[in-house]
């Protein structure tokens, strides 16, 4: 794996303890699933990116990255393919003469509140009111108004919310009575045929299915609100063509979600549910008005971001197209940096959820073609999605948009630049999915350099997600651009690093006689590439022996073994990473208190990510999100470290020892094998050295004994394990001294032995060296230097 050194430190630290929040200003305009908080994206871009520096976001959406630019005076080119979206965000942000909006509001006001409210009239103590919102079951007709389910949002049969208090009980809500049920009968008589009828795109991932009727448009919404929604589309099209129109437009729209039949208390976000009981129906000129508020609003806040053409101005440019599209239209266009929010799989099919807001627009605004829905914009999208009349939008054809989307981004960023990505997993088909996410990044000249959670539920998950649960659902994916001879080196999709990896795990298990060199490594490789057609060129040669020497131990007579500091996660099952795993833990928490003197439990997983995942993130991620794999590590860091308010810091050692005392436990496992081969030197033992191989048949350290005109050969096996040490490594050593016709044979642990690798020993003639007897072995020697945390007496 590519060591990429990118200091994210800054990025950390301004990420911390900063809700992942989008305020209500910005929430309350227009329904738009998986906004960002435009804070964070302002940490992120100051972290990243310097003053003047240009950022493109490929996929706008709702415009927070427009906000989060303009604050930190960094250039935006947002480009978004949703016509619907690019044309809410151009009322959002542009300028408007707010004298000539409050006109206008006030002309539809008076021309046609009280008659939107007298399809809401009804009475209280015998006193004129209107609905606010009323409660009922759909499947019940009038019935269903009378006695509908009860819910949370009233009791005592009341199931009407009131405009205003009754002046006569004081009461804000009321009973569904009789002169109510006159009053939907006479809207039953209203001409509501100009309603859109149209039928939508099926996709049952959102809802919109043809067996609940889900799939035509009027459906969802009651006969009262379709004929005030149409009194009030009526009027709005009466005023003059300008930009306080098209603002109020998109904020009558932006009612739609409100004003269909909705779950009581559910989210704008469910937008095509068809329901039989338990639902609302709400007084469409308060949605509007309300909604209108909520847009000046957000004009208000963010008016330092507002421009008079959001195409272009001195702070950005926000188009609407396809970014594949308009970046080969601008080849000579270079970024600093990429920070969106791409979509990501089957989780939001935007063209096909903002189908409510993009029929009513193509009925009712003057200019409908601004909201076609074309085939092209369906094809362009990318997404993975289940609609019948989208089939070609499966997860082959998904990742080939990934790819030509990492090939585009590469086109046009600097060498070094970032690519940062907000996205959600959550799930594990997600991560399968991001696992081949990073491959297609890697073919395409990025490397994966950090993965950062950032809950919106709860901000200080940031600090525990990462191990408490490594499946976290809102993250930040970094990536980075590298430079032409630090590319991965592919042939057509297929990573060839990862199968030179590949290749040499599986001769070096295979038992020989012969060391497995780097000449024969590079051999193989040579003559497999030229099989397929491919020119070994002195690069491809560089990269191969790159490859090799990163991911494997190459000694200096060129023999490759195993890493021992290394988990193969495409070559080995999960309970023998998780072993492996779990003892390099000490090591990591001694580099950890080397380094920052105290650390939180993110840190440590963080490392164990950063530095042991070969690229198949899922691997780890899944060992990881075990339960009992995190108790088993929590318990670890328990026993190595004490605790310091929030903080884990070095062990207080007893008092007889040295404060400067190096714990054996938590060694590098090569630190170890020397210090086990310099403690041989010291007890007379000649010709010590390591022995070469796989790293993985039982055999370390090689040395001599002469006693006398006699000498023995001895093969020494190193366990630097926190676990005691089981019966398979000594039946590998005694299995080698046959082979090699070795004399003696001894195993050195900084732990124990269990009971079964005792028996092994006793019947196989293994000398065995526990913890507490190479700690009495190294003080004859070293006095006082070293200890060892896996003894606890």
């Amino acid at each position: 794996m590519r060591k990429v050194k990118y200091d994210i430190s800054s990025l950390l630290k301004s990420l911390d303890n900063v809700p992942n929040q989008v305020p209500r200003s910005i929430k309350e305009t227009f329904s738009f699933k998986g906004r960002k908080s435009p804070e964070i994206i302002e940490k992120v871009i100051t972290a990243i990116t310097d003053k003047n520096d240009i950022i493109c976001d490929p996929f706008l959406g709702s415009g927070m990255s427009v906000i989060a630019a303009c604050n930190t005076q960094r250039r935006l080119i947002g480009i978004e393919l949703d016509n619907y979206t690019y044309n809410v965000d151009k009322v959002l942000f542009e300028n408007i003469d707010n004298d000539n909006l409050e006109l206008q509001f006030n002309i539809l006001k008076s021309n046609i509140k009280n008659e939107i409210y007298s399809l809401y009239e009804t009475k209280c103590c015998g006193k004129t009111n209107y609905i606010k919102k009323v409660f009922f079951d759909p499947k019940n007709g009038y019935q269903g108004y009378i006695n509908p389910l009860t819910n949370r949002e009233f009791s005592n049969g009341e199931n009407i919310k009131l405009e205003f208090k009754c002046p006569i009980c004081g009461k804000t809500s009321k009973v569904f009575e009789d002169i109510d049920i006159d009053k939907l009968k006479e809207i039953e008589l209203l001409d509501s045929s100009k309603f859109p009828s149209d039928q939508y795109i099926v996709n049952s991932r959102i809802n919109i299915t043809a067996s609940t009727g889900a799939d035509k448009y009027d459906t969802i919404f009651t006969k009262r609100n379709q004929v005030a929604l149409l009194m009030l589309q009526n009027e709005l099209s009466k005023l003059s063509n300008s930009k306080e129109k098209d603002f109020l437009q998109q904020v009558l729209v932006s009612a739609l979600s409100l004003s269909r039949v909705a779950m009581y208390g559910s989210s704008t976000d469910i937008l095509y549910h068809v329901l039989a009981e338990k639902a609302q129906e709400m007084n469409v000129w308060d949605l509007f008005e309300t909604k209108y508020n909520k847009f000046k609003a957000f004009q208000e806040q963010y008016a330092y971001a507002l421009s008079d053409n959001i195409s272009d101005n001195d702070k950005y440019s926000i188009i609407n197209d396809d970014y594949l599209s308009y970046l080969n239209k601008n080849k000579d266009m270079v970024f600093d940096a990429i920070i969106t929010d791409f979509p990501y799989t089957d989780q939001v099919p935007y063209l096909e959820r903002n189908q409510l807001f993009r029929v009513w627009l193509n009925h009712f605004d003057s200019a409908k073609q601004k909201y076609e829905l074309t085939s092209d914009m369906l094809d362009k999208e990318i997404v993975v999605t289940d609609a019948e009349t989208r089939r070609t939008k499966n997860l082959d054809n998904y990742y080939k948009d990934i790819d030509k989307m990492f090939k585009t981004f590469s086109e046009h960023l600097k060498i070094g630049s970032p690519v940062v990505i907000f996205t959600k997993l959550g799930k594990m088909k997600y991560f399968n999915i991001f696992t081949k996410i990073i491959d297609y990044a890697r073919k395409n000249g990025f490397e994966y350099i950090f993965r950062i959670g950032v809950e919106k539920n709860d901000p200080t998950l940031r600090k525990q997600s990462a191990y408490k649960n490594t499946l976290i659902n809102e993250v930040l994916i970094g990536f980075i651009k590298l430079p032409e001879e630090q590319r991965y080196f592919y042939v057509n999709d297929i990573n060839y690093e990862a199968k030179i990896v590949d290749d040499v795990y599986r001769e070096l298990k295979k038992i020989n006689d012969l060391p497995y060199t780097l000449t024969a490594a590079v051999s193989k490789v040579k003559n497999d590439l030229q099989k397929i057609g491919v020119h070994f060129s002195d690069d491809i040669e560089k990269r191969t022996v790159d490859v090799i020497t990163c991911n494997f131990y190459v000694d200096d007579t060129q023999e490759i073994q195993l890493d021992k500091k290394r988990l193969y996660l495409d070559q080995e099952d999960e309970n023998t990473l998780f072993k492996k795993l779990y003892e390099l833990v000490p090591m990591y928490i001694q580099k950890l208190i080397d380094t920052k003197g105290k650390f939180v439990i993110e840190d440590l997983y963080s490392e164990l990510i950063d530095d042991l995942s070969d690229g198949n993130n899922k691997v780890i991620y899944s060992l990881l999100n075990n339960d009992g794999n995190i108790k088993e590590i929590d318990e670890l860091v328990a026993a190595k470290t004490d605790v310091d308010g929030k903080y884990y810091i070095k062990k207080e050692l007893p008092k007889d020892f040295n404060e400067n005392a190096i714990d054996i436990a938590s060694m590098d496992p090569y630190a170890f094998e020397d210090l086990c081969k310099n403690l041989l030197q010291k007890e007379k033992y000649s010709d010590v050295h390591r022995k070469g191989g796989s790293g993985d048949l039982g055999v370390d350290i090689v040395a001599k004994w002469f006693d006398g005109n006699t000498s023995e050969t001895w093969l020494i096996q190193c366990k630097r394990w926190v676990s005691n040490v089981d019966a398979t490594p000594l039946q590998r050593l005694v299995a080698e001294r046959e082979r090699l016709g070795a004399n003696k044979i001894a195993c050195f642990t900084t732990s124990g032995y269990t009971s079964d690798a005792k028996k092994i020993a006793k019947t196989q003639d293994v000398i065995l060296v526990d913890g507490k007897e190479l700690i009495i072995k190294l003080n004859r020697f070293y006095p006082g230097k070293y200890y060892n945390s896996n003894i606890s007496d």
